[in-house]
């Protein structure tokens, strides 16, 4: 509501009502930037990019510290975070009720895949984003009622920007899983062959899972991270791209019409588990065969103690993974057996909150087949 001076101070009165304006003003300009950043997203979306762009983020953020000093960069993220929050395309596109469903891009990304095969009613609106992160938070900022991600493969284990987001991110629980199994080719631009390939590209995981064989096909090719393996892909359309192959899916070397030059053995695929993240409510009904999730941080010398205290509470461990968290600290993420309501899971809850500085039910949900999806 306008401030209205009546203290017969008429500069001061002056001035409020500039304040007013001013403030009308920003708001009509924020309104604007609001409305081009849409255009932007959605023009990003429909070539196959992602929602946003954290480089470019990044500048605008360092815009606003510079301008405003260290109160501009929060609100540089406050203005950044109410663009993200607008949906990619205007209402009339997108049919009421269609569920949003965000996953690590750009298209083509073993996220994809897992976010566009997910159990459940068809035709969720999938949005690629930049990261991870990102990801996670989406269903809990509302720029998207639910993501996908990945948490573990069987070859190179957990995937740390995931259990660390899990655990940093308030108003989000995972509310499902399933596992993909994933098959990897050795890609490149038409025209390229073996023996031209210095630098292969591709996600860490990636790396990892095709290590051997990678050094067998091509043992003097440097390799480089990228921040997903379709974007990777993607990258090799550039004409200035720093590597000449890359490590992704089949479907990802189709849709950006790359050559396929090898493909690792099929009896090795590996096979990634993802869950599906949404805004935190209620828990489930039990259903007798379910999957509580854990993140806990204790000091490094309170592992022992806590691997003794499942021991003793006879908790039935389906996973466990330990991080660094710090000089002296660990971040730990448990898959227990069971419901988060159940009473004997409630017990061990408690037990467990004298080992640790912080424990969190980052979700209870039904557990996943070993193989929820079939190889493509």
């Amino acid at each position: 509501m306008p401030y209205e001076e009546n203290s017969g101070d008429d500069e001061v009165a002056l001035a409020r009502r500039r304040l007013d304006q001013l403030d009308q003003q920003i708001i009509r300009v924020v309104k604007e930037r609001v409305s081009f950043s849409a255009l932007v997203q959605s023009t990003r979306i429909a070539h196959g990019g992602c929602r946003t762009d954290s480089t470019r983020e990044n500048v605008v953020i360092g815009r606003y510290l510079d301008g405003l000093g260290p109160a501009g960069r929060d609100i540089g993220l406050s203005l950044l975070r109410l663009c993200r929050g607008r949906d990619p395309a205007p209402t009339a596109a997108r049919g009421r009720g269609r569920t949003r469903r965000a996953f690590l891009g750009p298209a083509a990304s073993v996220s994809h895949q897992a976010a566009e095969a997910w159990p459940g009613p068809p035709g969720a609106e999938l949005l690629p984003v930049d990261s991870l992160e990102e990801a996670v938070a989406g269903p809990g900022e509302g720029v998207a009622e639910e993501s996908v991600v990945p948490l573990e493969n069987s070859v190179s284990g957990p995937v740390h920007d995931t259990l660390f987001a899990l655990a940093a991110t308030e108003g989000v629980t995972v509310a499902g899983q399933a596992r993909l199994p994933v098959n990897w080719v050795l890609a490149a631009a038409p025209g390229t062959d073996l023996t031209s390939i210095d630098t292969v590209a591709s996600h860490p995981h990636a790396l990892a899972q095709t290590k051997r064989w990678l050094t067998g096909v091509l043992p003097r090719a440097a390799r480089t991270s990228t921040s997903s393996t379709s974007r990777s892909a993607a990258g090799l359309l550039r004409p200035d791209a720093p590597y000449e192959a890359v490590i992704c899916t089949r479907q990802a070397a189709e849709h950006y019409r790359l050559r396929v030059l090898a493909c690792p053995e099929r009896a090795r695929t590996p096979v990634t588990r993802f869950v599906l993240v949404r805004p935190t409510a209620a828990p489930p009904a039990p259903t007798g065969n379910d999957v509580t999730s854990v993140v806990l941080t204790a000091s490094a010398g309170a592992l022992t103690g806590i691997l003794e205290c499942l021991t003793q509470e006879r908790a039935e461990i389906l996973g466990l993974h330990a991080l660094p968290a710090g000089e002296a600290s660990r971040l730990l993420w448990l898959d227990v057996r069971g419901h988060a309501t159940d009473a004997h899971m409630l017990h061990v809850l408690s037990a467990l909150h004298e080992h640790c500085e912080r424990l969190r039910v980052a979700g209870t949900y039904p557990a996943a087949a070993p193989h929820d999806h079939q190889e493509p």
